[in-house]
């Protein structure tokens, strides 16, 4: 059976679902911290509002709102947090994390849940698609950078950064049919590209 190269509409979907789940994780490193040290007034921060930290000094701006978490922007790394972090200051919003300690635990956490993937895409390992609950087959060999997902009906070839580690397991951004059309696709024009006559 051929290894597929997936098309790259496949990669650009799967993508951002990996680059969220490391915020996430990011968050959950943060998250104790910021609740702990912040003053005991809640804030309702608005998108675009800028936090401070207790001492008046920038710690970034909030990207969004989505109740019971936002998520903050330091120009450097955007993580989500819980809104009890937040208290309220003459500047307006006020976490309890300077700029740099908020950074300094998103990247953190980022390493540990970049190391947390790169662990559990071994042989054999389930992957679901974005419903979490759907598998679309089976790791079959893995590279320093891709693995193979073997699909039953295919093989492709995916980067591992095109994964994020859900409940389940390993899933990526993409539904079950969707799946199935990139691969489809794949598969037809890899079968074009190898009848296509030398030359031409």
């Amino acid at each position: 059976m051929k290894i597929r190269n997936l098309t790259a509409a496949l990669l650009v979907a799967t993508i951002p679902l990996a680059t969220a789940a490391s915020a996430q994780e990011a968050a959950a490193g943060t998250e104790t911290t910021a609740t702990a040290e912040a003053p005991a007034t809640a804030a309702t921060p608005s998108v675009g509002a800028t936090v401070y930290d207790v001492n008046g000094a920038e710690v970034g701006k909030i990207k969004s709102v989505n109740a019971p978490n936002f998520v903050i922007d330091t120009g450097k790394n955007s993580a989500t947090l819980a809104l009890t972090a937040l208290g309220t200051g003459p500047k307006g919003p006020v976490l309890g994390m300077t700029k740099v300690e908020l950074d300094a635990a998103a990247e953190k956490a980022k390493e540990a849940a970049k190391a947390e993937l790169e662990a559990a895409i071994v042989a054999d390992a389930p992957v679901f698609a974005s419903d979490g609950t759907t598998q679309l087959g089976k790791v079959t060999e893995v590279t320093a950078t891709d693995f193979v997902l073997d699909a039953g009906a295919t093989r492709v070839k995916l980067p591992k950064t095109s994964v994020a580690k859900g409940t389940s397991g390993l899933m990526i951004g993409m539904t079950a049919q969707a799946f199935a059309d990139a691969t489809k696709s794949a598969g037809k024009s890899a079968d074009a590209a190898a009848t296509k006559p030398a030359g031409k």
